[in-house]
């Protein structure tokens, strides 16, 4: 008695856009073994296009077949198994050869003879006939949307998909995006931001996330996203394909002149990178390793102060400082040694550490300031 892999395949992910469900084949499948008592090996279910060979699960049944674990394929119809030539041939192949014995379908009569190697073929031609087809019909509808203004496809962060007042389907501003991508480009535009920069303001201050759509998204974007959008031409009002650009009837974000001072920026020939004035740099050091005190700016807005770390004889493991922690702490400071705390703002403070040689020293993430009088 012949064992069988029942197969089954659609072409995505997507139930919404197939009728027959992965599930549904496999309950017609099942019923059509018990009815004809087909003794299954294995059911496998795999979610990809059979216009290109390659599907792995596919081929790791063809190889588990030619080891003898199963003799025959149920599946709901032969263009489940194949829509190319390459995959077509090698099922007749594995017929001649004898590796495998027998295919059934629920929807077409199979026998394993040369009239119906024959007939099988001819399913198989036909399958990749209206694939080939279907390609063409929708390259002819996407060259005549192009040729209409509209982009052919799912527009990038920023716009949507949407209909016109007479029912087309046409391409428009995203309410909630829009504005902060084009935000994104004009802060890029400055010269002063990198992509690094645009992503801590898109994430921290815009709160900017991904679209969500059925299958991933609504996360915050990421750095490879930011530069998809400073890359993207159809930002300027354009449809590029093929290299060739096209004039289109979506809302443009920035001119074409300034994308392509952009894609200089991006090259690195004009970045002029901001430079920030800290206020107690060089004014202090590390009490655990005596090297300079130097400082970063997160966020656009936090400044925290750590040790240079260049004495390399000395492992320093001392931690970040918030700098609004580190003016409380020194304000404490000061205060205990007879100042009026109510007097004493960060010009004070800068004032009082030029005065005197200053260290810093941080244990367990707190901070004491011990100012010594120079003899």
């Amino acid at each position: 008695m012949h064992r069988y892999f029942i197969y089954c395949r659609k072409s995505t992910e997507n139930d919404d856009t197939q009728a027959l469900s992965l599930e549904s084949q496999e309950r017609e499948l099942r019923r059509y073994a018990a009815e004809h008592v087909l003794e299954i090996a294995d059911i496998i279910m795999e979610s990809r296009t059979a216009r290109l060979p390659g599907r792995p699960l596919f081929s790791a049944m063809l190889q588990r077949i030619a080891r003898g674990e199963a003799h025959g394929i149920l599946a709901w119809h032969p263009d489940r198994l194949s829509r190319n030539a390459v995959d077509g041939g090698q099922i007749i192949h594995y017929l001649d050869t004898g590796k495998l014995r027998d295919l059934r379908f629920p929807t077409f009569i199979f026998d394993n003879n040369p009239q119906g190697k024959f007939m099988l073929m001819v399913v198989f031609g036909h399958a990749k006939y209206e694939v080939d087809i279907l390609s063409e019909l929708v390259k002819r509808g996407n060259r005549t949307k192009r040729e209409l203004g509209w982009f052919p496809g799912k527009p990038p962060l920023g716009y949507l998909n949407i209909r016109s007042d007479a029912g087309a389907k046409i391409i428009g501003r995203d309410p909630e995006r829009f504005p902060a991508i084009k935000k994104l480009w004009e802060l890029f535009l400055t010269g002063t931001y990198s992509g690094i920069d645009l992503l801590e303001v898109a994430t921290s201050d815009m709160g900017l996330r991904s679209r969500r759509t059925w299958r991933a998204g609504g996360g915050p974007v990421s750095r490879t996203a930011i530069y998809k959008i400073l890359r993207n031409p159809f930002y300027t009002g354009h449809i590029v394909f093929k290299g060739n650009w096209f004039p289109a009837n979506h809302e443009a974000m920035v001119s074409v002149e300034a994308f392509n001072r952009a894609q200089g920026l991006l090259r690195g020939l004009r970045v002029r990178p901001r430079s920030y004035r800290f206020a107690y740099t060089k004014l202090i050091h590390c009490g655990c390793c005596g090297c300079f005190i130097t400082a970063q700016r997160k966020k656009n807005r936090y400044t925290y102060y750590h040790c240079t770390r260049a004495n390399k004889s000395i492992r320093c493991r001392e931690p970040y400082l918030e700098e609004r922690e580190l003016e409380r702490q020194m304000i404490e400071f000061f205060r205990v040694r007879g100042y009026e705390s109510s007097l004493i703002n960060q010009s004070s403070l800068r004032a009082l550490l030029i005065l005197r040689t200053s260290s810093l020293t941080i244990e367990n993430k707190r901070l004491s300031i011990t100012l010594k009088v120079p003899a």
